[in-house]
């Protein structure tokens, strides 16, 4: 290396370095790389002072630099590209699980409402069939009080006529009597006239 191409390349150097100086400490204490625009402008004066100077190694340099640079810059897109897509799919996701939830929430909502009805059903039947038995027993009870009054009603008019029937009989038992008691009469009359025309 000749000390023609050597200084230049020197002076170059330290300008470029001190110019990128606050760029680079502010990068750094942001927590950031090197910047890509600033690389790009550097492989750019390097390119063009190299041209003047007629220096290959800076051309080199330059060119490196350059291509370091596009290699970054697609490694940033691809990042870039990436972090998009991870934000997509978290978002998508999210979304996904948002709906998820929503169809759970629902789907639980209506377990809950067909539980409710299913509930209702089931004491309304049950309060039908214990309405209905009860009304069973009510007519099952009327029909008994029914067929007890039938047989007792039966009952009184059977006795009715066994009074009827006795009183009848004690009538003409008394009739028979009486007759009795008069034909004994008529027979005592009749012997007393008899004897009393014997005597005459």
């Amino acid at each position: 290396m000749s000390l023609i191409t050597a200084v230049p390349r020197l002076v170059l150097g330290t300008t470029l370095k001190v110019g990128r100086l606050p760029l680079d400490t502010a990068l750094k204490l942001a927590g950031r790389k090197r910047s890509l625009t600033a690389d790009a402008a550097e492989a750019a004066v390097k390119d063009a002072a190299a041209s003047i100077a007629g220096d290959d190694q800076l051309k080199a340099e330059a060119q490196a630099l350059r291509v370091a640079t596009d290699e970054r810059r697609k490694a940033e897109t691809l990042g870039d590209a990436a972090a998009e897509a991870t934000g997509k799919a978290e978002a998508d996701h999210a979304k996904q699980q948002t709906k998820v939830e929503r169809d759970r929430k629902a789907a639980e909502k209506r377990a809950d409402e067909r539980k409710r009805k299913a509930d209702e059903k089931r004491k309304q039947e049950k309060s039908s069939a214990a309405k209905t038995e009860r009304e069973r027993k009510d007519a099952a009870a009327e029909a008994e009080a029914a067929e007890k009054e039938r047989i007792a009603d039966t009952e009184r008019r059977e006795r009715l006529e066994q009074l009827k029937r006795e009183e009848g009989a004690r009538e003409g038992k008394e009739t028979a009597l009486t007759a009795a008691d008069e034909a004994q009469r008529l027979k005592d009359a009749a012997a007393a006239a008899k004897a009393q025309r014997k005597a005459d």
